[in-house]
């Protein structure tokens, strides 16, 4: 018999509308302990149907190689609503592979098998070989509804070709595009040429936006896009605003944005561009407060600036120091959807202890709660 008295309240008693009301008011660390309570509430949260708030703010990931041991390896995710980070659990590597990637709310290997997983479901699912299999690729999950009830795709791009534990020199600068539905690949026209002397995550970035995957040299600031409706690219041409070092392409909302380091006449800055996708016109949006900046590097020899990255989604562009001395500090902007105002802040420390890793990576996602894979 049930203790409970029937002259109280009930959760259960709730009509299931109710219930997912109140669920989309909580804040995800909250929403992720309730869909463990019961099958129920589970199906109710991951249901296609469900929406809150919380979902639709891009949470910032770092997950840390170890040096000796993928054991110490650790992944860390920060909640811009809760001002938090969370320790996640750990990511066992399903193929002893060092050639981890992150995007759009997946883990990735990329060999010596490519695989995928949610970032919050560590469920690793193996695909068929990449017709060319490589190292740091460029990464994208895009949605064009042509996949059946799963509509998500990965796009690969460029990165390092190994034949016989070598470089591949002539490397192709390959494209692929995978089905999940169909477990298949389908070979796309190859990375621009200009592209071949950085061809890895290592010395590009990258961007969805628009139904076009943008690819960006950090360094060369040479920029093309991949047209993933018709399946060509456009032409290289450069984007460089004056003084740039080193910069970034993140998609904000609806615009592009270009962030990166700059020799200013008055030291060095770390600027925002707002891009114009059609001419490739660049306006300046903001610059990072000169004591975030400081609290990023010991000091402002040109080498420290070096080690910031930064990635970006949604309204919100986060800037990190992926050096381990440094315990990896980091900031973010957020882009006012109203008035495009922008407004910046220190991101707490990580929760301690953290582990030396001998390479970070990082992403910025949405959080999903129903991304599953398709039956077989």
């Amino acid at each position: 018999m049930s203790d409970h008295n029937p002259k109280e309240p009930n959760i259960n008693s709730l009509s299931l509308d109710l219930t997912q009301l109140i669920f989309s008011s909580l804040p995800l660390p909250s929403l992720l302990r309730a869909s463990a309570v019961c099958k129920l509430w589970n199906s109710l949260i991951s249901s296609p149907s469900f929406t809150s708030p919380c979902l639709s703010y891009p949470w910032f990931f770092l997950f840390g190689l170890h040096n000796t041991s993928s054991r110490n390896n650790q992944s860390f995710a920060f909640d811009p609503l809760s001002n938090a980070w969370f320790l996640l659990p750990r990511l066992d590597d399903p193929s002893s592979s060092s050639a981890f990637l992150g995007s759009n709310g997946f883990f990735f290997t990329t060999t010596p098998n490519f695989s995928y997983t949610p970032v919050l479901k560590s469920a690793w699912r193996f695909t068929s070989p990449l017709k060319f299999s490589r190292l740091n690729p460029l990464l994208g999950v895009f949605y064009d509804g042509s996949s059946g009830g799963f509509g998500f795709k990965f796009i690969v791009v460029g990165g390092v070709r190994f034949i016989g534990g070598l470089v591949d020199i002539e490397d192709r600068l390959a494209v692929e595009i995978y089905d999940p539905n169909r477990d298949s690949w389908e070979l796309c026209p190859a990375l621009p040429a200009d592209f071949r002397s950085g061809n890895s995550s290592q010395s590009l970035s990258s961007a969805l936006f628009k139904g076009k995957f943008y690819v960006f040299g950090i360094y060369s600031c040479f920029v093309s896009s991949f047209d993933l409706r018709n399946r060509v690219w456009s032409e290289v041409q450069t984007l460089r605003p004056p003084g740039v070092i080193f910069s970034f392409l993140i998609p904000c909302n609806d615009m592009l944005v270009l962030a990166g380091m700059c020799n200013a006449p008055r030291g060095p800055s770390f600027n925002l561009w707002k891009i114009d996708e059609t001419t490739l016109e660049f306006s300046e949006i903001s610059i990072m407060p000169q004591s975030l900046l400081h609290s990023l590097v010991e000091s402002e020899e040109d080498e420290n600036f070096a080690s910031l990255k930064c990635v970006g989604m949604g309204n919100l562009i986060y800037v990190f120091n992926e050096e381990y001395h440094q315990k990896y500090p980091s900031c973010l902007c957020e882009i006012s959807a109203e008035n495009g105002k922008c407004s910046w802040r220190r991101v707490p420390q990580l929760p301690l202890p953290v582990n030396k890793f001998h390479k970070v990576i990082s992403f910025c996602s949405t959080v999903s709660l129903t991304h599953s894979f398709p039956q077989q």
